[in-house]
């Protein structure tokens, strides 16, 4: 007999319903082969596949919630892991293993402490290269700049300024006090009166009155006054200092004596070495001044002015006329 519509309505219903064979039978009159084929005919799912799904819902609503016993524990201890303790030290505040903190960290998906320190590791290594390129550049656009300077100048702390100083542009910070002949250096040692009496007593002897003159009139007449250098930290230019102590200022023009070169030629190789060196050392310079045509040697420029120190000092003086007189 031929299936009616209504019986294959109600068959199609039963069967998605995951009816079992017997009671679609009872309730449409159908035999099991035209219920088969009607299951085929329209692509209808197996009544034990849905019946099997029907339970495991109904199991998932009847059973407790899974949220765990120690979620809140948990929970601390993955915060404690990305704080970067170490998994002995969260295994010991609560006291489990360390296989146990580990488990749970997997479990949430969270970084172990090494992980964690790990990635502290290379973002600190970042920011310490993003600082030395910053100090870099600056020192760069002001050469002989001093310390304090370079603090103010590019918005770093003076203590990351010295920690994070690369070693290639050190050598053109200008450390006044640090020479070879003076340790420290006293600011209040003397005033600016007898400061400028210093200046106007060298400037009696030599004029105009360079820097590098000065200093070597300071030493040879005994002249009362601080180095150049220490003067500029007190006066900020030596134009400046001066002006203030009626004094002309210039450059060193050339001696009695035979040479080749007059001594602000010298400190301007020296300045034009340092510029382009990653080092100030006598030795580089030396060999730095063998492929300079024109170049005097590193011992002529010390016979001449004074310690390598203080020469150094006085080409950082001439770098900084650059950003402080223009």
């Amino acid at each position: 007999m031929k299936a009616s519509n209504e019986q294959i309505s109600l068959a199609i219903t039963l069967l998605k319903m995951g009816a079992k064979l017997d009671e679609i039978k009872k309730q449409t009159g159908l035999n099991p082969n035209q219920i088969n084929q009607i299951e085929y005919k329209y692509e209808l799912e197996k009544p034990w596949v849905i019946r099997k799904r029907l339970r495991e819902e109904a199991a998932l609503k009847e059973k407790p919630s899974k949220f765990p016993k120690h979620a809140d524990r948990d929970k601390e201890i993955c915060e404690l892991a990305l704080s970067g303790k170490t998994l002995q030290e969260i295994a010991t505040q609560f006291d489990v293993t360390r296989e146990r903190v580990r488990v749970i960290l997997l479990k949430n998906n969270s970084l172990t402490p090494k992980d964690v320190r790990k990635n502290l590791k290379v973002e600190k290594l970042e920011l310490d290269n993003q600082i030395s390129q910053t100090l870099s550049s600056w020192i760069r656009s002001h050469m002989g700049c001093t310390m304090v300077e370079l603090a103010l100048g590019s918005g770093i702390k003076k203590a990351d300024c010295v920690s994070h100083l690369p070693t290639e542009i050190d050598h053109l910070i200008l450390n006044p006090g640090e020479s070879a002949n003076s340790n420290t250096w006293v600011t209040k040692k003397w005033t600016d009166n007898q400061i400028l009496d210093g200046i106007r007593a060298a400037g009696g002897i030599k004029s105009p009155l360079s820097y590098v003159s000065f200093d070597r009139l300071r030493k040879e007449q005994n002249i009362d006054a601080p180095s150049a250098v220490r003067i500029l930290q007190r006066f900020g230019t030596w134009k400046m200092a001066c002006e203030q102590a009626g004094v002309k200022s210039g450059h060193t023009v050339r001696s009695n004596y035979h040479r080749n070169w007059t001594e602000e030629e010298m400190i301007n190789w020296l300045a034009t070495f340092m510029r382009q060196s990653s080092t100030s050392s006598h030795d580089a310079y030396n060999q730095w001044s063998k492929n300079q045509v024109g170049a005097p040697g590193g011992q002529t420029i010390r016979n001449t002015i004074g310690s390598w120190a203080e020469c150094c000092e006085l080409a950082l003086l001439t770098l900084r006329k650059e950003w402080t007189e223009n």
